[in-house]
């Protein structure tokens, strides 16, 4: 399994142990892992911001470095978990779009539109009435898998398209951090 097929699994081993965490009673010991989670994370941050300072002091070969990370989906996601991804939602999101456009013509279809605000995407797909080769379903999933990748901390994906009154929206997983228990459900 490459690095990139990892992420998402170890995404989700992370989420799955904090809520684990999370249900248990309130604890001195549940109190420290919070803290030890917290100093690792900014540990992390730490080490990861400043190698983007040495990446991006590395003259000429700085921008190729960076870019070569940025495209990387594993660092990519961490560096966006940590807020450090030097490319913001909207270019990453306007290149996948470019990226995908000759693919979608291939199939007959365009994104017709665009819309990126407070973190949520929406996209609207035409096609080609005389190609239907590819079904509405699998050209939204083709377009929302292609924004995700480029895009795993937008708030929301919506599809809408290619034929009318069809569209999808996707919510992704809240992003991965600890958060103090609601006092409601500590007295549960």
């Amino acid at each position: 399994m490459s690095a990139p097929d990892r992420l998402g699994p170890r995404l989700e081993d992370v989420e799955r142990l904090i809520q684990e965490l999370e249900q248990g009673p309130e604890s001195p010991a549940r109190a420290r892992a919070r803290q030890l989670v917290g100093a690792v994370l900014d540990l992390h941050a730490g080490a990861l911001a400043r190698a983007l300072e040495i990446v991006a002091g590395a003259g000429a070969a700085g921008p190729t470095v960076l870019d070569a990370l940025t495209r990387d989906p594993l660092v990519a996601g961490v560096l966006l978990l940590h807020g450090l991804h030097p490319v913001d939602l909207e270019s990453r999101v306007r290149a996948a779009a470019d990226e995908l456009a000759p693919t979608l013509r291939g199939q007959g279809a365009l994104l017709a539109g665009l819309d990126i605000a407070d973190g949520s995407i929406r996209v609207r797909l035409e096609r080609d009435p005389a190609r239907h080769a590819v079904s509405a379903s699998a050209l939204r999933a083709t377009v929302e898998q292609a924004l995700l990748a480029a895009a795993p901390d937008a708030i929301a994906v919506e599809v809408v398209g290619p034929d009318p009154g069809e569209h999808v929206a996707f919510v992704p997983v809240e992003q991965v951090r600890l958060r103090p228990r609601a006092p409601e459900a500590r007295r549960a």
